[in-house]
């Protein structure tokens, strides 16, 4: 059973494959998938925010720039992603301020929100400015009670992944979607939420 953590005893660290906490990473990431969706993951984002506490991993979530590298959905979407978005959003969308979201895994109850808060602030910081990822209705759920507002831009379809079926199990079972946003908008209602939760703390103290 998840248990409840006090976020001011959690550290944000960015693992890549040259952090000893990589191999340990993989491990849970696999292991999520594999209870959740009966999925064998082989192929991982080439990074993870990761929230510890004490050296244990308590939530994962990983990301890929879109100026390094192609997106994993970008299979599903036909053409290049910034693309996509611009047309979407009636923005200038630059590839350079593009990153993807995947992998996510949350191991203690009600961690994702500080979690998103913390991982959105380094990227913005970075100079990212906008995000699209693949998510199932729980987590897009998740998002909208979070006060996030991500936009739907394609349904994933397992027909354009090779071997979807053996290696994401049931995953598409959940009939996932690919949805965007900007991420300096999240970090600001992410933000509000932070406030407004430290606000009504403040009163019921009073």
């Amino acid at each position: 059973m998840k248990a409840s953590i006090d976020t001011n005893e959690l550290q944000l660290q960015v693992i890549d494959r040259h952090h000893p906490f990589w191999d340990r990473a993989v491990c849970q990431i696999r292991e999520r998938y594999q209870q959740a969706f009966e999925a064998q993951l082989y192929s991982f984002m080439p990074v993870y925010t990761a929230l510890t506490q004490s050296e244990q991993i308590i939530s994962l979530c990983g990301y890929r720039i879109a100026g390094s590298e192609s997106l994993f959905l970008e299979q599903y979407l036909g053409k290049q992603a910034e693309i996509i978005l611009s047309e979407t959003f009636s923005a200038t969308v630059l590839r350079e301020s593009l990153v993807e979201f995947g992998h996510l895994g949350s191991f203690a109850k009600g961690i994702s929100y500080f979690h998103f808060l913390k991982m959105t602030e380094i990227l913005v910081e970075q100079g990212m400015e906008w995000c699209i990822f693949t998510a199932t209705d729980p987590l897009y759920a998740l998002m909208k009670r979070l006060g996030l507002n991500p936009v739907v831009i394609a349904d994933a379809d397992p027909e354009k992944i090779p071997d979807a079926s053996s290696t994401w199990g049931s995953y598409y079972q959940y009939q996932p979607r690919v949805f965007a946003g900007n991420l300096r908008h999240g970090l600001e209602l992410l933000r509000s939420r932070s406030q407004s939760t430290e606000n009504s703390f403040s009163r019921k103290k009073v």
